[in-house]
């Protein structure tokens, strides 16, 4: 159920190349299903299917495969086409994040933006406007279905009977490991944030004087994303910057360049090259804040004492609340929960891979929303795989049951949305399916 962006983008991380030669040898599409005013063409079922195929390890050109595809996107539409009656309402804010999320996550499959753009044969200003849409219609989707399905609930009674009804084909419970952190980040010394700031304000002089932004940026600026293309943060709207930079990028005209601004994550100097209603178009030139060594050793050594304290007996649960700099783990004593072993990051399953239950990882550097930070790990518990059952995995147990129930009520729901909403389906394009 993702978006034509997600899916055709996807391929080519996946294939690449291949979603651009099946277009290049079709000489004619042609239209598979229509759904209210919209239609879905056989390129657009091949191209899902093609990364539907690398996913299930079958042949793009199954014909079960392929009216399954159909079939999900026919679903899709009939889902959308009722949010349209409903008159869901999605904020271009919202749609701005989402886009700028997944196609962040795409430069990181690809390594730069500069390989994804040439993967998708088009720049990035394009794929924004080409897939804008699409993630529109997908959140529309998703928030439909959430205002229908988001608040399911199940009884003991129904969890139970679901487990006696399907308790031979349920899935083994995987390893699953309970962790707990503290984390430090190395403080800036006042030392080297002066000299960050003299560095950026002899850049903002030699601008003053004439100087090139574009090539400073490439020379000078420590964002590397937007350096290579002399600082251009493209299009932005209002919303997605960090206060600070924000405020004074929107305080410019075009063609003003700002004084030197602090922001977290460091001192920037902005250009504004254009305004286009609530978003903006700026240049930046960023030099960042850089810890010393001896910062570096201070978070290490406290981490080490605090390991030594809790392997010697202090609770490390009371030790993270007290000392530990990550916000959203540090009221709960650094709980990480309960997580599967294979949903852990490449980092904490590293770590904490030869720890038994008790043990304390040694101080290990880690990056934190971009910034350096040290953490020591605790393993509380680790779970085997075994069979669910109703003693020990209630919580997933009941998970299952609700998205069962969900699934059932859905079906039905589509159902009335087939006969309120029109749609056809076109058997002379695709292959016959044979089999269930």
């Amino acid at each position: 159920m993702r978006t034509r962006l997600l899916f055709a983008l996807m391929l080519f991380v996946a294939i690449p190349g291949v979603g651009a030669r099946a277009q290049s040898e079709r000489v004619v599409d042609c239209i598979v299903a229509v759904v209210g005013s919209d239609i879905i063409t056989r390129s657009e079922v091949e191209v899902q299917a093609l990364q539907a195929a690398v996913q299930t390890k079958r042949s793009p050109n199954d014909p079960l495969l392929l009216n399954k595809v159909l079939e999900a996107m026919i679903n899709d539409k009939l889902v959308l086409a009722q949010a349209e009656l409903d008159s869901i309402v999605v904020a271009e804010d919202e749609v701005t994040q989402r886009l700028n999320m997944q196609l962040k996550y795409l430069e990181r499959q690809y390594g730069s933006r500069e390989r994804l753009e040439k993967a998708a044969g088009m720049p990035m200003a394009q794929i924004r406007r080409e897939f804008r849409d699409d993630v529109r219609k997908r959140i529309m989707i998703e928030r439909l279905q959430q205002q229908e399905f988001g608040n399911i609930e199940v009884s003991r009674r129904e969890v139970e009977e679901f487990y006696n009804t399907y308790r031979d084909s349920l899935p083994l419970v995987p390893e699953m490991v309970e962790l707990r952190q503290i984390v430090r980040y190395p403080k800036v010394t006042e030392d080297y944030k002066e000299q960050a700031r003299r560095r950026a304000e002899a850049l903002l002089d030699s601008l003053r004087a004439g100087a090139d932004f574009k090539e400073l940026a490439r020379k000078y600026s420590e964002d590397l994303g937007s350096a290579r293309n002399g600082g251009d943060l493209g299009l932005v709207r209002r919303g997605l910057l960090v206060k600070e930079f924000e405020e004074a990028a929107y305080a410019l005209e075009p063609g003003e360049i700002s004084n030197v601004v602090e922001t977290k994550f460091g001192f920037h100097i902005i250009k504004m090259l254009e305004r286009k209603g609530e978003a903006i178009h700026p240049l930046q030139i960023l030099i960042k804040i850089k810890v010393t060594g001896s910062s570096d050793s201070l978070a290490i050594n406290l981490l080490k004492d605090l390991r030594r304290r809790a392997l010697e007996g202090e609770s490390f649960a009371d030790l993270a609340t007290r000392y530990s700099e990550d916000k959203e783990t540090q009221p709960y004593g650094g709980s990480l929960g309960l997580i599967e072993t294979q949903q852990l990051s490449e980092n904490l399953r590293r770590i904490t891979q030869n720890l038994s239950p008790g043990e304390i990882s040694a101080p290990v550097k880690i990056t934190v929303r971009g910034q350096d930070a040290y953490m020591i790990v605790q393993v509380v518990r680790r779970i085997s795989p075994h069979p669910m059952s109703l003693e020990k995995d209630y919580p997933q147990l009941e998970r299952l049951a609700v998205r069962f129930k969900q699934d059932r009520m859905y079906r039905d729901w589509l159902q009335k949305i087939r006969k309120s909403v029109y749609w056809e389906r076109r058997t002379d394009c695709l292959p016959e399916q044979k089999g269930g």
